[in-house]
């Protein structure tokens, strides 16, 4: 005979928001996510050489070099 299992008793699956990285796209868990917040929106790295490559691209563009 089967067993029927109580699932209200079981918590529900946590589900990580994801988020993808600005440079690459890879998408990653937004809790291990590096970010650069601006004024409106918030850029998000799957590590810290996308961060620096984002950085050193955004220098770039802003002194015209």
């Amino acid at each position: 005979m089967s067993e029927k299992i109580n699932t209200v008793e079981k918590p529900p699956p946590t589900r990580l928001d994801n988020v993808a990285c600005g440079i690459c796209l890879t998408e990653i868990p937004e809790s291990v996510a590096v970010s650069s917040e601006a004024d409106e929106y918030t850029q998000y790295f799957c590590g810290i050489e996308c961060y620096t490559r984002w950085r050193n691209e955004t220098e770039k563009s802003q002194t015209g070099k």
